[in-house]
């Protein structure tokens, strides 16, 4: 009987360890399939053999590319988690692999991210299926799609040719926008008279010369009333997928009309708002030539200050200048800090300004929750609030890293000072590393080098003023 069991368990093991390809049974949706390679992706078809072969079976909804022993009971639940793990994370459907849509930046990041760590296939399965892990070679293969992909963005126009394919993108000089309409936001953006009080404007809690927030832990709203919740910047907050940490607002417009009605902010009734502005003969006037059709409403409002922040953009810092050619505009602890933050933090903090197109868990490695002091609040809960989900819970939109010296305190609750502490327990929590003092001095000097310009001014000079 033992002879019996050990020749059962080396089979077994002996299955397990076949490559993947020996073990599944194809059905004829599951061939490979024809690729439709853009004219931007020369070898997205080498890349697709690679996803179609090595990955699709645990990131693509709908394959059912399952190994013989996928039925068994233990297996079938280890498949299961580890498959709904993976497209939680990462979906390629078949459009995608297929060649007929393109992968979004965050797919780029993400991707580029595991194929840099070798963290693809996890260690757990390849233990279990031996020569189903990417070669050297095809890793190489997809790194330099991922690079021809970015350099082939809009976003890379301004880089110089070696910086192209880099993660994160300089910010433009400008933006295409109605200067009028960005004029006319601006007064709204700092006018009292959209507090139910008069004492308040947008700039109280996104200050211009503060970093485009209020630099403290919680915003104050009227009558002296403290927020749950630290105030992010808005400054380039036009990268956004969403407003707000937890992303309950579509974009600028939906973002400009909440903090004017809700009453610990700015406390005021819309319908009152606009009698008030409409007393202003000048905004009336303004309002009936840019909006001849709709006037003065509370819709043309929060258009026009949505457009104004759109065109609050910092561009020309140390980093941006760096990224156009100017190798010299970076000494050498920055530029091995921007090594360390592609290697560790650019799968979320990615793109022209490093960050705010995806929602990540405050503490992916290990429970941030649990290393802070203070009882949970239902800020905590990011976004789970707007959807629900128990899948969601502690997930929150991605802050931008421009500026971030200036946006001190940090994270949603406001609870660090200090940004070597805050890169320390990013490290920590959602990464899995305990960084050296030298590794956080780089990585600090680097997010230093984000600060821009507005209006040709450095935000550092008018921080300062």
């Amino acid at each position: 009987m033992k002879i019996i069991n050990s020749l059962l368990i080396v089979t077994v093991i002996g299955v397990l360890a076949l490559p993947v390809s020996n073990l599944l049974g194809l059905n004829a949706e599951n061939k490979p399939i024809a690729i439709k390679p853009t004219a931007a992706s020369n070898n997205f078809a080498d890349v697709s053999r690679i996803l179609q072969d090595k990955c699709v079976d645990c990131h693509s909804p709908g394959m059912t590319r399952m190994p013989i022993y996928s039925d068994l009971p233990i297996a079938k639940q280890l498949i299961e988690h580890d498959i709904n793990k993976a497209r939680a994370r990462f979906v390629l459907d078949k459009a995608i692999y297929s060649g007929e849509k393109s992968f979004t930046p965050l797919m780029l990041a993400r991707l580029e991210q595991v194929i840099n760590n070798n963290t693809m296939p996890p260690s757990l399965y390849l233990a279990m299926h031996w020569g189903n892990g990417l070669s050297v070679n095809e890793r190489e293969v997809i790194r330099t799609w991922i690079s021809d992909e970015r350099a082939n963005s809009s976003w890379s126009n301004e880089s110089s040719q070696q910086h192209k394919g880099e993660p994160v993108q300089p910010l433009p000089l400008t933006a295409d926008l109605n200067s009028e309409k960005v004029a006319l936001g601006d007064k709204l953006f700092h006018d009292n008279r959209l507090s139910g009080d008069n004492s308040l404007s947008c700039a109280s809690c996104h200050g211009l010369s503060k970093g485009g927030t209020d630099q403290a832990k919680v915003s104050t709203g009227i009558r002296g009333q403290q927020g749950p919740i630290n105030s992010p910047t808005v400054y380039n907050a036009m990268y956004n997928l969403a407003q707000f940490w937890d992303g309950r607002a579509k974009d600028l417009q939906a973002q400009a009309a909440g903090p004017v009605a809700n009453p610990i902010e700015m406390g005021a009734l819309w319908d009152e708002v606009i009698i008030k502005l409409k007393k202003d003969q000048g905004y009336t006037d303004s309002f009936n030539t840019l909006y001849p059709v709709e006037g003065l409403t509370k819709t043309t409002v929060t258009n026009a200050i949505a457009i104004f922040e759109e065109s609050l953009l910092t561009p020309n810092s140390r980093f941006d200048q760096y990224l156009k050619g100017n190798e010299n505009s970076l000494n050498a602890d920055e530029k091995e800090g921007y090594a360390l933050f592609k290697q560790n933090c650019s799968s979320c903090h990615f793109g022209p300004a490093l960050g705010g197109m995806s929602y990540e868990k405050m503490g992916v490695k290990k429970n941030y929750f649990a290393m802070r002091n203070g009882d949970l609040t239902d800020t905590d809960n990011g976004l789970f609030n707007v959807t629900g989900r128990e899948s969601d819970r502690h997930f929150f939109k991605v802050p931008v890293l421009r500026n971030i010296e200036l946006t001190y305190p940090y994270f949603h609750d406001g609870s660090v000072t200090e940004l070597s502490e805050a890169v320390r327990i990013m490290g920590t929590v959602q990464v899995g590393k305990d960084f050296t003092e030298n590794q956080v001095s780089q990585l600090v000097a680097f997010l230093q080098s984000l600060t821009g310009e507005y209006k040709g001014q450095s935000l550092s000079t008018l921080s300062k003023n």
